[in-house]
């Protein structure tokens, strides 16, 4: 008898993975002068695999579950990944922050300092890139390959209601009646291809968001929002850097993510057919196919490939 395998959906909740206690200290300007100020908090995560470590980092407002279509992929592939719940997402602490670019560039490093880890590959996504870039510029030495999706920070072509989120009446909304169907409407906004947006998909990015304090760390986050400090780091980046975008995002438009390939030195593009802003998510076969292509590639066949388009 002929027997169908049902792929397990994938699931992120509190049980899932590890814990990881981070700490990370925010210096500020004061009446008195320089202040530093420490915050400790928990980081939900979940590693799979052995090899270099590859950070995967999401989002504002969602968790680690986007990279669902990829962790066992670079896993399977010779990566110790490491796919993670930044600081007021998913299931880690919500910390007295304001959930800057910058401040979660300190606890990109938090993480990886209490994880042990030297150096990581860089995996990120949206709002997630421009705090690998503050770190990767901040700490070059510690940060390998940078593979950039869909970058770029909340703009007029962002939904209505994650607009509307920088607002005092949109917060207290946000706080008492988001539901799923709000949810629902938000990815198919995000989405080409609306038929992905599933029940498993809107109760993966949905689930979170039964806890208030992360309501409440997304709309502070998306009221202090500013890639103004990022975006003047892109010249600095050292790093093999490989940007990855959609053909039909109109969040992050072609102009949006151009800014970022001329920009950073060492940065190439793929823009890919029939997806939107999701890259990694409605095209994943592509997006890891290519990005691990990307990673193993050597010092010396970068050099030689760049001679031979000299050549061309």
């Amino acid at each position: 008898m002929n027997r169908r395998r049902v792929r397990k959906c994938f699931k992120n909740n509190k049980n899932m993975g590890s814990y990881a206690d981070i700490c990370f200290e925010i210096i500020g300007d004061t009446d008195l002068g320089k202040e530093s100020i420490r915050f400790d908090t928990k980081i939900h995560y979940l590693e799979k695999g052995k090899g270099e470590p590859l950070l995967l980092v999401h989002g504002i407002g969602q968790s680690l579950f986007t990279w669902r279509n990829n962790i066992d992929f670079f896993a399977g592939n010779g990566y110790r990944v490491l796919a993670i719940d930044l600081a007021g997402c998913g299931y880690s602490g919500c910390p007295n922050i304001y959930f800057t670019v910058e401040e979660y560039a300190l606890i990109i490093k938090a993480f990886l300092d209490t994880m042990g880890i030297k150096k990581a590959h860089i995996a990120a996504f949206s709002t997630g890139c421009l705090s690998a870039i503050c770190f990767a510029a901040s700490h070059p030495g510690r940060a390998g390959k940078l593979i950039l999706v869909s970058p770029g920070g909340p703009n007029e072509n962002y939904p209505f209601q994650l607009k509307f989120l920088s607002t005092w009446l949109g917060h207290k909304l946000f706080m008492l009646y988001f539901k799923d169907t709000g949810m629902h409407n938000i990815l198919c906004k995000l989405y080409f291809d609306a038929t992905l947006v599933t029940d498993n998909v809107v109760e993966g990015y949905y689930r979170p968001y039964e806890n208030k304090d992360v309501r409440d760390s997304l709309a502070i986050c998306i009221t202090h929002f500013d890639d103004t400090y990022a975006r003047s780091l892109l010249k600095s980046i050292t790093q093999d850097t490989f940007v990855f975008s959609g053909s039909e995002d109109k969040i992050h438009p072609e102009d949006m993510i151009r800014s970022y390939t001329v920009t950073i030195p060492k940065a190439r593009h793929h823009r890919l057919r029939n997806c939107a802003h999701f890259v990694h998510e409605e095209k994943p076969s592509k997006f890891n196919s290519e990005s691990l292509a990307f990673l193993k590639k050597s010092d010396d066949d970068t050099i030689n490939e760049e001679k031979q388009m000299a050549v061309d």
